[in-house]
């Protein structure tokens, strides 16, 4: 028999196993045929209501196996793998929790340490965008507001059709726009004429590939992404996360590496 107050008992308490649940499995664990279950709730020494909720919680963590009324312990190498299985299980959801908690703090306080050191809210510079449907949805919400001008860099304008609404009102506004993409295939000389056909200048990238995608308007306004591998390279190409500006820092770079680029492309 081994002793309450003994090393076993301490292992299994340090594993979270309770007073309780460390009982009844060391006292079965001692009796290779098991035991009955009214006899584990009246001749082990245990108060009835903690027995019954031991076994219960042995029982449902799959330590103890109840068969016609008899229960016997699991092998003890088995039950140590399943309690580490559950721990590592249980920890795992905790961290995950207190990651989610942590990086909710982060989006709270971060503002609040760069605003008191910089004078200026990060999201004054740039603010990110969760993933290409938010750009795209962010670009359409920009070009609702346009008023003058809209230049668009792209590569194939696959996106062209999540956009192309706001597009022909923005041109029945009177806005200018111009579009700098790649013609390579049927896809693309579509859109490039359709573009063309509303009045829209629409002008071949002269490079193959150029690593920047995104819309400004107004010279006010931009959203953005930057790729880090070519579509051609990678079975899964890499883009940087998608931003959105009113920073003229940012607006500037973009206008310029546009108005460039306008220049060597040539006339579709």
């Amino acid at each position: 028999m081994f002793d309450e107050s003994g090393k076993e008992m301490g292992l299994l308490n340090a594993l979270g196993l309770s007073n309780g649940e460390s009982k009844v499995y060391l006292r079965l664990l001692a009796q290779p045929e098991g035991e009955m279950l009214d006899k584990i709730v009246t001749a082990f020494g245990i108060p009835a209501a903690e027995a019954e909720d031991s076994l219960k919680s042995l029982a449902d963590r799959g330590l103890v196996k109840i068969s016609s009324n008899r229960v016997q312990v699991v092998q003890p190498r088995v039950v140590l793998q399943r309690i580490l299985e559950l721990r590592k299980r249980t920890l795992d959801e905790q961290i995950a929790r207190e990651t989610s908690v942590a990086l909710e703090l982060e989006r709270l306080l971060e503002p609040v340490y760069w605003e008191n050191r910089l004078g200026i809210r990060p999201e004054e510079i740039i603010e990110p965008l969760r993933d290409l449907p938010e750009m795209e949805l962010r670009t359409t919400r920009i070009l609702g507001t346009a008023a003058k001008e809209v230049f668009i860099l792209a590569q194939t304008f696959g996106w062209y059709g999540k956009v192309r609404e706001a597009l022909f009102q923005a041109h029945d506004r009177g806005v200018r726009m111009k579009v700098l993409m790649t013609v390579s295939d049927e896809s693309t000389k579509e859109r490039a004429k359709e573009l063309r056909d509303l009045g829209i200048q629409v002008r071949q990238l002269a490079e193959e590939w150029y690593p920047v995608r995104g819309t400004l308007v107004d010279h006010q306004e931009l959203v953005f992404l930057i790729w880090a591998t070519k579509k051609s390279d990678v079975p899964r190409p890499i883009y940087y996360r998608p931003h959105y500006t009113k920073n003229q820092g940012f607006i500037r770079i973009f206008r310029d590496a546009f108005l460039n680029r306008w220049e060597e492309g040539r006339a579709i």
